[in-house]
């Protein structure tokens, strides 16, 4: 008897588990919508090394269920580095004109580095945007100033792109951090 028990609930949790499944595949295909979009973005092309980088973006989503924003840097040299995720929460999730920004470090050998940061926007429904692209350099140059149709958006921080970047140089070098240094 014990024996018949021990496989018929696993077989009744399992089809149970399928018939929920099916219900959720079902919504989820009636529900999807039109994918989030992002309306513009800007971004300076070159910063100081060691100066935050601040990406700005204004997305909307027709449904109201922006997840996320998903974040990729390539380097030059190097490859890509592990996504990043910022979950977008409350009433930015209709639509927002905000900011992310990345930390940099402040090592004079990234001059000689090329990067690219990939951004798309995601929803609940797994929709998502055309992802875009920002080309990103380090000089010495002033710090540009925020376009005037982005001064709102300067005040309404997104999230951080959590990505530690390091110049090639030190990645081809082997001198790259460890424990030890």
């Amino acid at each position: 008897m014990l024996k018949k028990v021990s496989i018929v609930i696993p077989l009744v949790l399992l089809l149970a588990g399928c018939a929920t499944c099916k219900d959720v595949a079902k919504k989820s295909t009636d529900e999807q919508d039109e994918p989030p979009v992002i309306l513009d973005s800007y971004a300076a092309k070159s910063i100081r090394p060691g100066a935050s980088w601040r990406v700005y973006l204004k997305a909307q989503d027709a449904d109201g269920d922006i997840k996320d924003i998903a974040a990729v840097l390539w380097q030059a040299g190097v490859g890509y580095y592990s996504t990043d995720i910022t979950v977008i929460k409350g009433a930015d999730r209709k639509d927002f004109a905000g900011y992310l920004f990345l930390f940099t470090p402040a090592d004079p050998t990234l001059l000689w580095d090329e990067f690219k940061l990939t951004l798309l926007v995601r929803d609940c429904q797994g929709n998502k945007s055309e992802p875009i692209n920002f080309p990103l350099r380090f000089d010495y140059v002033p710090k540009e100033e925020v376009p005037g149709e982005w001064q709102k958006a300067a005040n309404h921080r997104l999230g951080v792109i959590m990505i530690d970047i390091e110049s090639s140089q030190r990645f081809n070098s082997g001198n790259g951090s460890n424990v030890f240094d």
